[in-house]
């Protein structure tokens, strides 16, 4: 085959079987499977390609299996750390693998491999983060199907071009990676406190007629004005608008403050001419270095207004901590997480303000 595929990897349980377990009543288990499959694996050989087994059953049906194949794991179940075993053992690239399973202990190699594929009645799981989804059931010739379906991609020259495996290695690991991110945030007692508390500050300050001030740079000036958006206009409910206004949208007062004064000015200033006692100033950087968020805090503070940092994984002793009242700090160093993050506890700030300021709830 002329395609970039140089192994074939599948679970034995619920692909080449249906994953049922018969007996004979005396103590042999038996297993239904298609013969179909058994000559696949044989075409696929001759072609070149390695094939083998994960299994994390150990009996002896799946040894009767694994004997005809060039490679085979059977008892264990953390089949990710098994084919990166594979993958180091005979020099084989993660991307090159195409495995097949359909459990919940095939999801994580699933997704190490280049090419995952599951048969039709797989778990809801994994037919999510499966390439490929199979028209055939777990022992109807799942390796059959498989074997035709690469046939055809080579005949068509239609294989996944290696720069393609690349792109599609680099979504998964960023979506990995912000899923992780997410998953600790879930799991801070102590930053999601903060975020109630910073809920009722702002819900708070708007009964007694305050308004809301955003603040940020690049992107995060974007951000800005996308939570005071979404409190102006809508989130999900009708209801009356909320006063929030991100500093970064007159380009005139911006452009006057940093020709006539100072750049880290623009923020400060603003606030000196709008701010009242018992407003809010959500200041949104990554780093936390940014001298204008840091004055305009400072500016805040003088007036009485609260103050709330959104940033990313700082160190505590940055100048601009004295200044903040409450700090939500995204557990990552890498920008484009860290602001993915910002935008994530913003909606649910929107969220949870125009639901206890209406007293009703999104539909769910």
């Amino acid at each position: 085959m002329k395609n970039e595929i140089k192994a074939i990897i599948f679970d034995i349980d619920g692909v080449i079987t249906d994953g049922k377990k018969y007996t004979d009543g005396i103590s042999q288990e038996l297993k239904s499977l298609s013969y179909k499959d058994l000559d696949a694996l044989k075409e696929l050989q001759q072609k070149g390609l390695m094939v083998g087994c994960i299994s994390g059953e150990d009996t002896t049906f799946s040894r009767q299996i694994a004997a005809q194949l060039d490679f085979y794991s059977l008892g264990s179940k953390n089949k990710k750390e098994i084919l990166e075993q594979f993958s180091n053992k005979y020099n084989i690239h993660h991307t090159q693998i195409c495995y097949i399973g359909d459990g919940k202990y095939d999801i994580e190699a699933l997704k190490y491999a280049g090419i995952s594929v599951c048969p039709k009645d797989a778990i809801h799981e994994v037919k999510k983060i499966s390439d490929i989804i199979l028209e055939t059931f777990g022992g109807e010739g799942c390796i059959a199907e498989l074997y035709v379906k690469l046939q055809q991609t080579e005949s068509r020259n239609l294989e996944v071009p290696k720069d393609d495996k690349d792109i599609l290695d680099t979504i998964k690991l960023r979506v990995d990676t912000h899923n992780q991110i997410v998953d600790k945030i879930s799991k801070d007692s102590e930053l999601l406190g903060t975020i109630k508390t910073v809920c009722h500050t702002i819900i708070n300050s708007y009964k007694n007629n305050g308004q809301l001030f955003l603040c940020g740079n690049g992107g995060s000036a974007a951000d800005a004005q996308h939570i005071a958006a979404e409190l102006v206009g809508r989130f999900y409910l009708e209801r009356k608008a909320y006063p929030a206004e991100a500093l970064s949208t007159n380009v005139s007062i911006i452009t006057a403050l940093a020709n006539d004064y100072d750049y880290n000015m623009i923020f400060a200033r603003q606030i000196e001419a709008k701010g009242h006692k018992g407003d809010v100033l959500i200041g949104i950087t990554t780093s936390g270095k940014s001298a204008n968020i840091q004055n305009a805090f400072r500016q805040a503070k003088d007036i009485g207004m609260s103050t709330v940092l959104m940033t990313g994984d700082i160190h505590e002793c940055m100048p601009i901590i004295e200044y903040t009242d409450y700090l939500i700090n995204i557990p990552s160093n890498d920008t484009p997480r860290v602001q993915e993050g910002h935008i994530l506890i913003g909606h649910i700030l929107c969220e949870i303000i125009e639901s206890k300021l209406t007293g009703e709830k999104k539909d769910e």
